[in-house]
């Protein structure tokens, strides 16, 4: 999705990663998530059909609006380091959304409009524990809000530490199902373990791909992430086995029968990715050209959206048919 023009609007729909597509990859999991749980246990919900699936609408509200806070606060505290402003390999994944670092919003304002997104967030959670009646399902909450706020702002700077994508890991999938499944079961179901880490493998290696054209910009101001740490050449070797790990977790949910096998019809989100995701660059085997790493970005991207609703529409039908 691209804007034209230069509205204050465009700027926030920029700021907040909506042009990306990352804003729409933390409801993956509640989409997810409802299947599964309606699919094991549709008929041991603990609340009524119509409450079950408003709890699964503020969930879905709740995951997204913790995301938009989370980019917003990276932009910002990126900024703040001087990490954005070190990139010196431009595509349009490197060097955060560039709002803030164009002048086009202050950084103090989009850090406020995050904290304000973060306590709408906390409110629902709130709403969302009374109206299932189990206040164990804050305990997941307050571990996605913490994770959110924390992954880029002090002092717990997750992504600076080499901990951001095990943050990213775990809220595309483990801590948004479970808190659905407490929810609505008001226990957590282990059918969610595997497609839950087959989501979650695939958003490392989304912030992996991502963090490559950044690598110079951030060693200079020690966000010493993963690719920082490991380099260029090793980090995109860990991609790689991060999407083999996501889709070895959809296999093995199919054999334990917690996905129907229908839903390896997810691998065929392979076929569109396979050039750009799997061969090494054209131009002398450059492992930074940014054309190269722009089209890595995006079809790691594509690769997560395909391989999900090639998957939930396998399983919905499925569902529909039995």
């Amino acid at each position: 999705m691209k804007y034209a023009g230069d509205s204050r609007l465009v700027n926030w729909l920029r700021v907040m990663r909506v042009s990306q597509g990352f804003f729409f990859i933390s409801g993956m999991p509640v989409a997810l998530g409802a299947w599964l749980i309606w699919s094991h246990h549709g008929q041991a919900l603990q609340v009524s059909s119509g409450r079950a699936a408003l709890l699964c609408l503020l969930a879905m509200i709740g995951a997204l609006i913790y995301h938009l806070a989370a980019d917003m606060l990276n932009d910002v505290w990126d900024h703040r380091s001087g990490a954005d402003a070190q990139v010196n390999i431009a595509t349009p994944f490197s060097g955060g959304s560039k709002v803030i670092e164009e002048g086009k919003l202050a950084a103090d304002t989009v850090e406020k409009v995050a904290h304000a997104f973060l306590l709408t967030g906390a409110l629902l959670s709130l709403l969302i524990a009374w109206l299932a009646g189990d206040w164990r399902v804050l305990c997941f909450s307050a571990a996605g809000l913490i994770s959110c706020w924390g992954y880029s702002a002090p002092p717990l700077k997750f992504c600076y530490r080499g901990l951001g994508e095990i943050v990213i890991f775990l809220n595309n999938g483990l801590l948004v199902m479970g808190a659905l499944s407490m929810a609505l079961l008001h226990n957590f179901a282990p059918e969610l373990i595997l497609p839950s880490c087959f989501l979650g493998f695939l958003g490392f290696a989304i912030i992996t791909a991502n963090e490559v054209p950044d690598y110079d910009g951030d060693r200079r101001v020690n966000k010493m992430n993963l690719v920082a740490r490991l380099g260029v050449e090793r980090a995109l070797i860990l991609h790689k086995l991060a999407i083999l790990a996501s889709f070895s977790c959809l296999l093995a949910a199919c054999i334990r029968h917690d996905l129907p096998w229908v839903c390896l019809s997810a691998l065929l989100a392979f076929v569109p990715a396979w050039k750009s995701v799997w061969t090494a660059p054209r131009r002398d085997g450059d492992l930074r050209d940014p054309a190269w790493l722009t089209g890595l970005c995006k079809a790691t991207i594509k690769l997560k959206f395909h391989a999900w609703a090639l998957a939930l529409a396998a399983a919905l039908i499925w569902g529909c048919c039995r």
